[in-house]
């Protein structure tokens, strides 16, 4: 121990200075200095008109190549870079946009290198609103025990592509099905949208009652 404490007493100024100075540097190399890092970053559409809906986006995502000081790059998160495509200027039909360092934002301090890929394919499709009929479909193992007695509501309003809608008047719901067990049982089912190009739909839901027969 006699050692040890003449070791660490022997010079201890310079010691401590060498300590400081270790210190300084990490702080400027952590705060201070420079580094580059790439993240990827959802694209931001933006001023579509609303009676135009997006049905097709070559990639929700794009990767942000960025420099900067330390100190902000490792806290930076994807939410901190947004990526704006502006569809202000589109119509109905297919088009490429072109992604701009310059639109990129970015915390102060931050500065944009390039962005990957810098060209993004987007299908627009003009939109429509409907009144569909509910169907209703009883999954095939309870036809034999139960039947459907009532549903509501009978008409749900289907807002999406004119294309996808414009030659249908009615919408299924998926399959009803439960551990059904009672002389009535009561559920909410969801619509079976998976062959429309939907932006909403209201309700989402249909409340279907089934009875033994």
């Amino acid at each position: 121990m006699e050692l040890i404490r003449k070791y660490i007493l022997h010079d201890w100024k310079l010691k401590a200075l060498s300590l400081v100075l270790a210190v300084m540097l990490w702080f400027a190399i952590s705060h201070v200095g420079e580094s580059k890092m790439s993240i990827s970053v959802r694209v931001l559409p933006q001023n579509l008109g609303k009676e135009f809906m997006i049905t097709n986006i070559d990639t929700d995502d794009v990767l942000v190549m960025i420099n900067g000081p330390v100190s902000i790059l490792k806290n930076l998160r994807p939410r901190d870079v947004k990526v704006p495509v502006d569809l202000a200027e589109t119509k109905g039909g297919r088009y490429t946009m072109t992604i701009r360092k310059t639109d990129i934002v970015v915390p102060k301090g931050v500065r944009v290198e390039g962005v990957k890929p810098e060209n993004l394919v987007v299908e627009i499709e003009r939109a429509i609103e409907k009144h569909l009929k509910v169907i209703v479909k009883l999954d095939p193992k309870w036809m034999r025990m139960y039947r459907v007695k009532s549903w509501y509501p009978r008409y749900v309003v289907v807002e999406g592509s004119k294309e996808s809608l414009e030659k249908r008047d009615s919408v299924e719901t998926i399959p009803v099905d439960g551990d059904f067990a009672a002389e009535e049982e009561e559920q909410d089912v969801t619509l079976d949208t998976k062959d429309m190009l939907v932006r909403k739909l209201r309700p989402e839901t249909v409340r279907v009652i089934v009875k033994k027969n």
